[in-house]
């Protein structure tokens, strides 16, 4: 028995230490996730264990003899080993708390003992059970293909109006199903009244690139149209994903300007989300090594070979297309990214250089946690860990899905030129739009005046103004002026900027909560819609 419990407790201690220092290069390199993930989301289980294979030894007729030492020392690195890693499990809520404090717009995370739905013993049995009222629609399909599939996750009939995550799952493109990801998180959204949807896609190698976010994409259109029907408001949704559906759920929200990916059968104006929760996510694609410090040959090994099935070389282009990293840009959504540090599937850089990137160019707040100890898809149990970020997802979620004004037909109205007027001050004179446009080429107007189209005081619009003329100082940008004048005196005058690039122009509407601003040519001054950037007639 001793030699049973000597060479169990060998294990426990081997897998405790590869969750702790887990080998990135070399043969056991493949098995530092699935031994690393079991160590590092089981540590009170495996200390458990231990105990009560010292206790039958100690039953049994404890040894004597070489062997004893033996077992205590493994005994010993077993306990010290597994709880470190609980402790890390459990500090996660120091590290989540202090992250999302000391970001560009800090926020507030709750206590474990604001959760509605995770309480303490169901964080501790680590089972992603759900709510006893959650009604699922099952299998709802969303386009014509055997996998085009989602479910409804929501715990109320009469929901009306409540905002929606939409929830990518994740298995290198290849692999995976909606039931089996993000469940303890999506749980806590449904009890906190959100409405989930879960969506199958296409799977490589069947359904090479780019079934995969054509199918996401589809998905996005589905929601728009029929989601009402489930109580969910169509806008104000929130794509969250974790690795492989972490990489498509930061494609979807990149690339609401893109028509690329969009199934031609379907009619939408508005295909952009309120914000984007990435875990763990594939955000850098061309496997540069720069990002992925020896794990990049991996990454494109998998992506010539079974899921783009192109070589790298020579379709470079492509590769970048699909990459969030290389898509970031002013007008890129709010981003939420957890990634863990001993993470052996996608190296921790890449989260870091995709955020460091995001808070350059993006004109939105970013919120980044990195988690010490945790391996690839801690979340997938219910753990102190998991509970944690699930909090910080849902603050985020809630700061970014709150409703909005609608720009209502009578406010339309307000904007067009005419009968509104809009000059731009030029050497101390006014001309008009067009005019400059004649001189200098098309360009967009922004306003930091009246957030939401609520009427400011002046010492109120006079701080915004001064801040967005810091930004655009910043980038290194000339500040010209405008100045917009209701000629029927339905609303203030707004002081504006002028803006060349049309990216920047609607990242810098959507920070200062505008409904619209203006793009103006040769020709004519044209209305565009804020949130989505589609033209305004």
């Amino acid at each position: 028995m001793a030699y049973v419990v000597a060479a169990v407790s060998l294990w426990l201690a081997l897998v405790a230490v590869t969750a702790l220092r887990p080998r990135r290069r070399g043969a056991l390199a493949a098995l530092s996730y699935p031994v690393g993930w079991i160590a590092g989301e089981l540590p009170v289980q495996a200390m458990v264990v231990e105990l009560g294979l010292l206790g039958l030894l100690a039953w049994w007729g404890w040894p004597v003899g070489w062997i004893d030492p033996v077992v205590l020392a493994l005994a010993l690195v077993v306990v010290a080993a597994n709880g470190a890693l609980l402790v890390a499990s459990f500090r996660a809520r120091a590290v989540v708390a202090r992250s999302m404090a000391g970001a560009d717009r800090p926020l507030v995370v709750t206590g474990p003992g604001e959760d509605v739905f995770g309480r303490w013993w169901r964080t501790a049995l680590q089972l992603p059970l759900h709510p006893r009222d959650l009604i699922v629609s099952a299998n709802v399909p969303y386009g014509p293909e055997p996998r085009h599939r989602l479910d409804v996750w929501r715990t109320r009939e009469d929901l009306a109006g409540a905002p929606v995550i939409f929830y990518v799952h994740g298995g290198a493109w290849t692999f995976g199903d909606k039931r089996e990801q993000g469940r303890p998180m999506l749980h806590e959204f449904c009890a906190r009244g959100w409405v989930a949807v879960a969506a199958n896609y296409r799977l490589a190698p069947r359904h090479p690139w780019p079934a995969q976010i054509e199918d996401v994409t589809r998905t996005l259109a589905w929601i728009k149209r029929e989601v009402a029907a489930y109580g969910g408001d169509p806008d104000r949704v929130v794509v969250a994903g974790g690795s492989a559906g972490g990489h498509l759920a930061a494609l979807l929200a990149l690339s609401a300007d893109d028509p690329t990916w969009r199934p031609a059968d379907v009619l939408l104006e508005d295909w952009s989300v309120r914000g984007c929760l990435s875990f763990y996510g594939v955000l850098e694609m061309t496997g540069d090594e720069t990002h992925w410090r020896g794990l990049g040959w991996g990454l494109r090994r998998l992506l010539e070979h079974r899921v783009v099935q192109v070589p790298f070389k020579q379709n470079e282009a492509l590769y970048r297309e699909l990459s969030p990293f290389h898509r970031l840009d002013a007008a890129a959504p709010p981003f939420f990214v957890v990634q863990g540090v001993t993470d052996t599937l996608v190296d921790v850089q890449v989260a870091r250089d995709f955020v460091a990137r995001a808070r350059e160019v993006s004109l939105q707040p970013v919120y980044y946690v990195e988690l010490p100890l945790t391996q690839h898809a801690f979340d997938v149990t219910a753990s102190p860990r998991t509970s944690a970020t699930t909090r910080a997802a849902i603050a985020f979620a809630e700061s970014v899905a709150a409703p909005r004004p609608r720009l209502s037909d009578e406010l339309l109205e307000c904007y067009h030129v005419p009968p509104t007027e809009l000059e731009v001050e030029v050497d101390g004179a006014r001309v008009g739009a067009v005019e400059y446009a004649a001189r200098v080429g098309p360009y967009y107007v922004v306003t930091s005046d009246n957030p939401g189209s609520v009427v400011r005081s002046h010492e109120q619009n006079e701080l915004k103004r001064a801040e967005l003329t810091a930004r655009l100082v910043e980038l290194g940008l000339a500040v010209v002026a405008t100045r917009a004048r209701d000629g029927r005196g339905r609303f203030p005058d707004e002081v504006g900027r002028v803006i060349e690039d049309r990216s920047l122009a609607l990242g810098l509407a959507r920070r200062y909560d505008q409904l619209a601003l203006y793009v103006v040519d040769g020709a004519a001054v044209s209305v565009l819609d804020a949130a989505t950037g589609r033209a305004l007639h």
